[in-house]
C-alpha cells in the first residue's frame, strides 16, 4: 500500500527523484508520455489512469481524476512505499523544466517536448 505523500517539498523531492532517474531516458519517457502511457525507470514509475490495474491498484483507480497522473515510488528509492498525483497540466510544467534546463539544444528532445504539451494539455 502507497502512503500518499501531500506535503509540497516532499512531492517536489519524489518529482525531482523521478526525473533524475529518467534523465537518460527522457525522449522515451515524452513518446510514452504522449501517448499517455506509463513510463518507469527500477522503482519510480508515472502511470496514466489507463495503465492501474483494476485489482492491484483499486485505491489509486479511486483517487485518481480525469486528467491526473500517479507517481509511485518503491525502496530503494524512497524508504516506504510513496504515491502523488500529479495533473497533466503539472505533469507537463515539470517537463517543461527537465527540457529547458538540459534539453533545450536537442531539436527531437523539443518536437517530442511539443506533442506531449499537445496531449496533456489539450
Amino acid at each position: 500500500m502507497y502512503k500518499l505523500v501531500t506535503d509540497n517539498e516532499e512531492m517536489q523531492k519524489l518529482i525531482n527523484g523521478y526525473f533524475i532517474l529518467i534523465r537518460n531516458n527522457l525522449e522515451m519517457a515524452m513518446e510514452k508520455f504522449a501517448n499517455r502511457e506509463c513510463f518507469g525507470i527500477e522503482s519510480m514509475s508515472i502511470l496514466f489512469k489507463e495503465d492501474l490495474d483494476e485489482y492491484e491498484d483499486q485505491k489509486e483507480l479511486q483517487e485518481i481524476k480525469k486528467n491526473q497522473v500517479v507517481l509511485l515510488a518503491e525502496s530503494p528509492a524512497v524508504q516506504e512505499d510513496e504515491k502523488i498525483y500529479l495533473s497533466f497540466k503539472e505533469l507537463y510544467s515539470c517537463l517543461e523544466r527537465v527540457v529547458y534546463e538540459k534539453y533545450l539544444a536537442d531539436e527531437n528532445s523539443r518536437k517530442l517536448f511539443l506533442v506531449v504539451r499537445r496531449q496533456l494539455c489539450n
